[in-house]
């Protein structure tokens, strides 16, 4: 078949990063994708698809790329389907209508999606859809209101940002861009640990630096219909940036995703104060489920919730508790790493001097109360006085272990993104 490039906005920044920055209220000059009963929401998936879905009532249109480990577009779904009203959790079952494929890199499979599949929104904000296998892959896609007119906008500024997908070594970090997305500064967070066996998982995480402060000059190939192209080597950048400060990245098939919030955006824990949420939770292991969450009052730096996920290994009688980066946490074997610290590198980055340590990354969080040996990172932004939060499960998986990213033994033993969960405030 014909190599096809993206058209939506593909390719990568960073190690492979397609950038779509998308407005949400607070300070955009532009207009976000919306006409009267209509909003366009773009998305990327935990095995980096791009999608651009269109909800105008109870009816929901989607233009559904699904990429290859290149950023190529393999193929093309386009899918019209018909919502029903939102559970309690907050999820409206859309039943596929009509379903086509156009092929790209790859010839399309011989079904087309069917069938039903959940989605969760904040109006003129966000959009989670989870898809089955038969509706076009079992995938958890995560998205903003897309921004058409956003070539203008001055985009400077620091943006904090959490990963998608599961099967990765990095797990959060920030990036500094200038006013046009040319002149680009990052640097990206994960864990380790000394243990070889998951019985020896025992040890204290290590954060650890895996980009330095690594610097990317982009070559400007103009900017239309809100889309920024650039280029950096031989690899296209094409990215709908805003002032409005939130971005959803999209990485090729089997490195997830990105999601991203300029800093003057972010949640604190006061923002999370007896607030009720919906969510869904997207492990490795297991199949996803949906849930409410109902957060109480600060108390020593902490606030403890009740959520409905049926977890009983992890989620005790008590529920769960939330805190920053900075405070200190109950959780032994393992304890979290001592975000206080700068890691290996970092100091000669020029984003150490406003941040000096992860802990001083605006928007992050962590969990506690947690029964199992997985920990939690979350990020968390306010738009349109709503809390929106990312979470990254980390667990411990041994080349005795699949990497559900690549369908194969993981490389090396180490600590790793098991699961995705996002919450939406009420």
């Amino acid at each position: 078949m014909k190599r096809q490039k993206r058209t939506g906005i593909i390719s990568m920044l960073f190690l492979g990063i397609a950038l779509v920055l998308t407005g949400c209220g607070g300070g955009s000059s532009s207009t976000p994708n919306t006409t009267a009963g209509s909003t366009t929401y773009s998305t990327t998936s935990n095995k980096g698809d791009y999608s651009e879905w269109t909800l105008s009532g109870n009816s929901l249109n989607a233009r559904w790329e699904v990429i290859d480990s290149s950023g190529d577009v393999n193929y093309t779904y386009t899918i019209a389907a018909t919502c029903g009203p939102a559970n309690a959790d907050g999820v409206h079952t859309c039943t596929i209508d009509t379903a086509s494929c156009a092929a790209g890199l790859a010839t399309c499979p011989t079904t087309s999606p069917t069938g039903a599949f959940d989605m969760m929104e904040v109006p003129g904000v966000a959009l989670l859809v989870h898809t089955t296998a038969s509706t076009g892959g079992d995938e958890l896609q995560v998205g903003f209101v897309k921004d058409a007119n956003a070539c203008n906008d001055d985009v400077s500024g620091d943006y904090t940002f959490i990963r998608t997908g599961v099967g990765l070594r990095d797990s959060f970090g920030m990036y500094r861009s200038d006013a046009n997305l040319i002149n680009i500064v990052h640097s990206d967070f994960g864990f380790d640990t000394a243990a070889t066996t998951w019985a020896d998982y025992t040890n204290q995480w290590v954060t650890y630096l895996t980009s330095g402060g690594a610097t990317a000059a982009l070559t400007d190939k103009g900017c239309s219909n809100g889309v920024r192209t650039r280029s950096m080597g031989a690899d296209t950048i094409r990215s709908m940036m805003t002032a409005g400060g939130v971005f959803v990245l999209d990485l090729p098939a089997g490195q997830g995703g990105m999601l991203s919030f300029n800093v003057q955006k972010a949640a604190s824990l006061a923002d999370f104060a007896n607030k009720s949420f919906i969510g869904i939770n997207f492990p490795d292991n297991g199949s996803p489920e949906t849930f409410h969450a109902t957060f109480g009052a600060i108390a020593n730096n902490k606030i403890d919730f009740s959520i409905s996920l049926q977890l009983p290994e992890v989620i005790g009688s008590g529920g769960l508790n939330i805190m920053s980066l900075g405070t200190s946490s109950a959780l032994t074997n393992p304890a979290y790493a001592d975000f206080s610290t700068s890691p290996a590198g970092y100091s000669s980055s020029p984003l150490a001097t406003a941040y000096q340590t992860p802990k001083d990354i605006p928007g992050l969080f962590k969990l506690g109360k947690l029964l199992d040996k997985g920990r939690v990172i979350l990020a968390a932004m306010k738009f349109n006085n709503k809390v929106i939060a990312i979470g990254m499960v980390d667990n411990y998986r041994s080349t005795h272990d699949t990497n559900p990213s690549t369908g194969k033994q993981f490389v090396g033993p180490g600590v790793y993104n098991s699961g995705n969960f996002i919450l939406f405030e009420k």
